[in-house]
This record gives structure tokens, C-alpha cells and sequence, in this order.
């Protein structure tokens, strides 16, 4: 009767749900006929199977002809139902029905197509917005006291005025596209580096203490800003050095300050860190503590992006309100940025300003705002620091509190952390002697641990392969950034030592996860002084002998910057440890140098540098960065791995680009054991490929 009425036809009878689910695997069915038979899964079973796999193809039901039996076959999830008594209504039934889903399909289509196209409208009218932005903020920057420059993959692209006399430049030509390390002291290279490398995973802008050179090529300490910005349509890093206050003096500070109001601006910044300075020389003479408190209101940068200006002007109105009912009139409350405030008290002890800051932010994240009928809302993570007598300046007071922010933001945000005074150990110029002695009582306290995060193929490797991340805690349980616990190891020339904790513990774990699963490997990071360690090959060795481990099973992770600047001795280091058989991949691959510098090095995994990766879907820029590191691995025949894939589109586009492996938060966050179920990597496949 199909074939006579046009259909073509092909049948497959199915007895059982397994053999419907074999069926799906092989080819793609237009509809189903569900009939009566002992044999035949019963049509709840089919119904619920179809709902799970999200399939919309139509289930026709052939019944007896009573009005129960259609009944129920509708209520047990029937698109249709015919009697089996009036074979002539088939045809029509399923014509009908096939009509519908291809109108249902239709109407899909078409409703995204109004997506995309509303989409791309307001895209549209964020890019105008911006550049009307761009073009004020250009102007306010070549006029700006403060001295300002942007860098873009470590070398300058933009400088103003203030910057250039300050460095003897007489105009931007002189100083564009050279490196920004060459006019840094060597020894705060390492710093630098990593600031520059995570600048962009942070919120707000970062302050930090370096040795610039100046035209004599002396070096001078001066605090540099670094903030996450677009100049010229590229990612770069803003440094900002800020111009002298034009105050001496605390009578000086405008009243409004001395009020506990909100007042806004670099010049009002000057003042607010003039106070905290006053604030140091009195230190505890009234016998309570002197606490600065740090406010960062976070996914900030959503409302922005997503409802425009006027919208975070609004929000900010309701938020300063917020901050001036909360605190008192004795504490200092300043707009430190467009979504950063600072509170400053010297006549509450420790408690009490916690108590403040923790009232502060569940009052923060119970506000709505309202504008043009859209409610907003958003939350806040709050950084404290208890100012005592290893507080240089107010710009060391600051910093601590920033880190507590940092900490409160990293964990998920909507937090309340007070600074660790072990930190306060740790930064302390006057205590850089018992920094060693602090890591090694971390290490040997077991203060340190693993998570892995699971790197995936997209291409249908079945190798398990993991990234093994350290963590660390302090004295009092506190989370202390991984960054600087190993910045301030490399400067006490224990880096090498905490990489060898590292991997003799990443071992023993791969060891024992190899006695359920042979096929797995991980990947270990190592820093520049391991790569110059003669030893460490030898004691490589050793270890891979007493777990009983191949030599494959490890890969060792060089950063791009460490290849950079000690290309022969990576070239040396590479071929010691092929000859135990590890393999070796460069990591944050792209960010800073070109593939020149894999012109005469052989490796085995590229991975591609996350900031390359997390705007990918929209910036045209990155996808031909993206697309130039894979035709260059092609070359080479080396694999690449995609880091910091955390959405679908970003997904999408690398497995279109024929990626190797990706790693993200998208396939799974860092966890405290390698159990990550690597079946779940045939969805991910099916998912890009859909």
C-alpha cells in the first residue's frame, strides 16, 4: 500500500529494544510502526527509549479498533494510531504525520534563523557601542597624567605621551613591537610572564611591584598596573603606572572621603592610598585592628556585555547605596574602579569588619535592579586584609587584600576570605630568608595535593591521558594561588624540588590507576629549573624503574616562555628524555612566539594556549591563530591539544578544525581522582559532530 502510493520503502523488523537501539547505530529511520506480538517491546519501553535519545520521529501505533486501545496508546506517548482492522487509513495517517514533523523541522529552522538574525542585530549595535567607547577612552588616554601602555603576545602596541617621556621614547615608533621584558630587570622576568600569561582570566585589574629600565638602563622599583583590554581589536594587557598625587598630606583628602562617600577616579585613588598610608603610622594605638576591605562585584562584565552601559551605571547607583547603608561614617569607602570598591577601617577590630563585609554581601546578592523592565542582579566577592606591622605601604596593604578577593573569586565567587597571614610570611621582603624554610614545612606537612583533568580525543583515541594540577593550602587550611607558591619557590631555587614532589607523587597515582587501566598517561608540568637540572634525567629514571612505570606514560609540560629562553638547553633536555622514552609538550603554545621556535625542536603534543581558545567562537583573530598552530603541528606530524575548552561553540569550531585532544572545564573540572569516564568522549564527538 506505501509502495502504491508513492513511499519508498525499506523494512526492518525489530524484536527487542536492543535490536532498535542497534538499529539507530546503523541508519536513520523516517518512522515507526509499533504492532501486537508477544515479541515485540512493548510501546511504553519504545516511547521512553525515543524521549531519552531526544529523537523526534513519529511512533504509529496499529491497534485493535477500540476507542480503550487508542487511548491508551496515545497516553503511552503515540504520535498516531491505526486500526489494525482499517489498513486503508495508513496511507494517510502516515502522510499526515510525516507532513507535520517536516512542518515541525521547518518551523525549527526557521525560529533559529529569527535568533541568529536578532542575535547579529544586537551584535551589531554592542560594536557600534564599542567604538563610539574605543574612541572616547583613546582620547582620555593621550591625555591622561598616568603613564599607559598596551602589550599585545609580550611586545608593545601602543604607548601615550606620558609613558613614552617617562622612558626617554620620543615617539611610538621607537618603542612599538619590541618586547616589553627587554625594559624589565631580569630577575622579575619570571613574574611578569606569568602575570601576562593569566591576565585575562582575571576580573580586574592587578597591581604589581617591578624593576623597570629606564633610558639609562637603570633600574627603578615602581608599582605597574596590569589590566585584561581590547586595543585595536586584540586581546592585550594594559600597564598603567600612575601619575604622583598632586596631595601631600592627609588634610589634603577631599572631604567626602573623610565622609564615607563613593568618590570616583584615579585622583580620588590617589587619595584613598594616601589615607591607607596615614592610616600604617597609627597602627593599632587604639588596640583594634585597622582592616581594608576589597569588593569586586562579580560576571560583572556580563551585564555589560549583555545590557549595555547605561544598565551597569544603574546597578552601580543601587550597589554604592547599598555600601554607604552598611558601613559607618568613621570607615573610608572609595569607588576604586568601575566595579571594585574599597573600605578602609580604622575604628573596628577584625570581627566586626567581617561581620560588615559578610552583611554587605548578602545584601549585594539579594538586590535587583531594574532597568527598562529587565531585572539584574548580580553577586560580590569580598577581600579582606588585617593591616599589622609587616605592612610596608599602602600598596602592599592593597595587594593582600586584592589576593584575598582573587581567592574568594576563584572559588566560586559570592565569598567572604580574609588574607592569610602565612602569605604575609611569604611577601614580606624582610622575610625572603625563611621563605625556604616555609615551602619545605608546607611540603613536609603534606600541605600539597593532585587533582587531574582529563584530556580527551576527538578523533577516536581510546589512550586516557590526564593533566596533573598542584594545589596547596596553608597553615590554617587556607587557599593559598598556585602561582605564587611557585613564583616564590623559583625564588628560593626550590622549584626543581617541588616539581620532583610532584611527579613522584603524579606516579604513584598513575601507577596505581594502570593496575585497572594499562592504557593511560599523564601529563606533569615542570619549571625552567628542572629543565636546566643535570640530574634530573638520571633521577627521572630511577623513578619510572622503582613504580614499575614505561617511560611513554609520561609527558613532560614545558611552557612556551621556558623554550623561549633556553632554547639549546630544551633541545638537549628533549633528547634525554627520549632516550628513557618520555615524551615532551610545549604548553600556553602560541601566545607569545611564532613556529619558529619548533624550527629545530621536535615534540610530541603542542597545547594551544587557553586564551586562544576562550573567545575562539568570536574573534576571527584567534580562529586563523588557532588554524596557523595546527597546519604548522600537521607539518610536523605533532598532535595538538586545545586548552581551556569551556563552552559548546568553542567545541564545535575545534573539532570543525580537526583537533587532536581538547581540555576544559567543558569536558570536566579538575578533580581529586583520574576517574573521568572516557565513553563520555564519543558524546562530546557526536555532540560537535551534530
Amino acid at each position: 500500500m506505501l509502495e502504491a502510493a508513492g513511499y519508498s520503502v525499506q523494512l526492518d523488523q525489530i524484536q527487542g529494544i536492543k535490536a532498535l537501539e542497534a538499529l539507530f547505530d546503523e541508519t536513520d529511520p523516517d518512522i515507526i510502526l509499533h504492532g501486537e506480538g508477544a515479541r515485540i517491546p512493548e510501546l511504553e519501553v519504545v516511547s521512553a527509549w525515543l524521549e531519552e535519545n531526544d529523537s523526534d520521529i513519529p511512533l504509529v501505533v496499529l491497534t485493535s479498533d477500540h476507542a480503550e486501545g487508542k487511548a491508551d496508546a496515545i497516553k503511552s506517548g503515540a504520535t498516531a494510531v491505526v486500526s489494525s482492522d482499517h489498513p486503508d487509513e495508513l496511507v494517510s495517517t502516515i502522510h499526515k504525520v510525516l507532513a507535520n514533523v517536516a512542518l515541525n523541522r521547518r518551523v525549527c529552522q526557521l525560529e533559529e534563523a529569527v535568533e541568529t538574525i536578532s542575535l547579529q542585530q544586537r551584535i551589531d549595535q554592542l560594536e557600534k557601542a564599542l567604538q563610539e567607547k574605543e574612541s572616547e577612552c583613546t582620547t582620555l588616554v593621550e591625555n591622561s597624567r598616568d603613564a599607559i601602555a598596551y602589550v599585545f603576545n609580550g611586545n608593545f602596541l601602543y604607548a601615550n605621551p606620558a609613558y613614552l617621556g617617562r622612558i626617554g621614547i620620543d615617539d611610538l615608533a621607537g618603542l612599538r613591537g619590541t618586547p616589553l621584558l627587554e625594559r624589565v630587570d631580569p630577575d622579575d622576568h619570571v613574574l611578569l610572564e606569568g602575570l601576562l600569561h593569566n591576565c585575562h582570566e582575571a576580573v580586574d585589574a592587578v597591581e604589581i611591584m617591578i624593576r623597570l629600565m629606564d633610558k639609562e638602563g637603570l633600574s627603578h622599583r615602581i608599582a605597574v598596573e596590569f589590566a585584561p583590554v581590547r586595543f585595536e581589536n586584540k586581546r592585550c594587557s594594559r600597564m598603567t603606572i600612575h601619575a604622583p598625587a598632586q596631595v601631600a598630606d592627609i588634610g589634603m583628602i577631599p572631604e567626602t572621603i573623610a565622609r564615607g562617600q563613593l568618590p570616583i577616579g584615579s585622583h580620588n585613588r590617589q587619595h584613598f592610598m594616601q589615607f591607607v598610608e596615614n592610616s600604617l603610622k597609627t597602627f593599632d594605638k587604639a588596640g583594634k585592628h585597622q582592616t581594608l576591605t576589597y569588593v569586586l562585584l562579580d560576571e560583572f562584565r556580563a551585564i555589560r556585555e549583555n545590557f549595555g552601559i547605561n544598565a551597569c551605571d544603574r546597578v552601580v547607583e543601587n550597589i554604592v547605596a547599598l555600601i554607604q547603608r552598611n558601613y559607618d561614617k568613621e570607615d573610608t569607602v572609595v569607588q576604586f574602579g568601575d566595579y571594585v570598591f574599597t573600605i578602609l577601617s580604622t575604628s573596628q577590630n577584625e570581627d566586626r569588619a567581617y561581620h560588615l563585609a559578610e552583611s554587605l554581601r548578602k545584601k549585594v546578592k539579594k538586590h535587583v535592579t531594574v532597568v527598562n523592565g529587565q531585572p539584574m542582579q548580580t553577586t560580590c566577592s569580598i577581600g579582606m586584609c588585617v593591616i599589622n606591622e609587616h605592612m610596608m605601604n599602602a600598596q602592599d596593604v592593597l595587594s593582600r587584600a586584592d589576593l584575598a578577593c582573587e581567592v574568594a573569586r576563584s572559588s566560586g565567587g559570592n565569598l567572604v576570605h580574609i588574607h592569610s597571614t602565612a602569605i604575609d610570611d611569604q611577601i614580606d621582603r624582610e622575610l625572603e630568608l625563611k621563605w625556604d624554610g616555609m615551602i619545605r614545612k608546607t611540603i613536609d606537612d603534606e600541605r600539597l595535593y593532585l587533582v587531574y583533568q582529563p584530556i580527551v580525543s576527538l578523533n577516536g583515541d581510546t589512550d586516557e591521558c590526564y593533566e596533573v594540577l598542584l594545589r596547596v593550602v596553608d597553615d590554617k587550611g587556607q587557599v593559598i594561588l598556585p602561582g605564587q607558591f611557585i613564583s616564590l619557590a623559583g625564588k628560593t631555587g626550590m622549584g626543581a624540588e617541588i616539581d620532583h614532589w610532584v611527579i613522584n607523587s603524579a606516579m604513584r597515582s598513575l601507577r596505581e590507576k594502570q593496575a585497572e587501566n594499562g592504557e593511560l598517561s599523564f601529563f606533569i608540568k615542570i619549571s625552567g629549573a628542572t629543565l636546566l637540572e643535570n640530574e634530573f634525567p638520571a633521577w627521572l629514571e630511577q623513578k619510572l624503574q622503582e613504580h614499575e612505570l614505561q617511560g611513554s606514560t609520561v609527558i613532560l609540560e614545558i611552557p612556551e616562555t621556558t623554550v623561549m629562553n633556553n632554547t639549546e638547553a630544551t633541545s638537549g633536555f628533549i633528547d634525554a628524555m627520549r632516550k628513557i622514552g618520555c615524551r615532551i609538550a610545549i604548553e600556553h603554545f602560541g601566545y607569545m612566539s611564532s613556529t619558529e621556535l619548533l624550527k629545530d625542536i621536535t615534540v610530541d603534543f603542542l597545547k594551544i594556549d587557553g586564551t586562544l581558545i576562550e573567545d575562539l567562537a568570536c574573534s576571527t583573530e584567534n580562529q586563523a591563530r588557532v588554524r596557523s598552530v595546527l597546519d604548522f603541528a600537521r607539518s610536523k606530524k605533532t598532535r595538538c591539544i586545545a586548552e581551556r575548552v569551556d563552552d559548546a561553540s568553542s567545541l564545535v569550531m575545534l573539532w570543525q578544525y580537526n583537533i587532536d585532544y581538547i581540555q576544559g572545564n567543558f569536558v570536566r573540572e579538575p578533580g581529586m581522582l583520574p576517574d573521568y569516564d572516557f565513553e563520555d568522549a564519543i558524546a562530546l564527538h557526536s555532540l560537535a559532530e551534530a
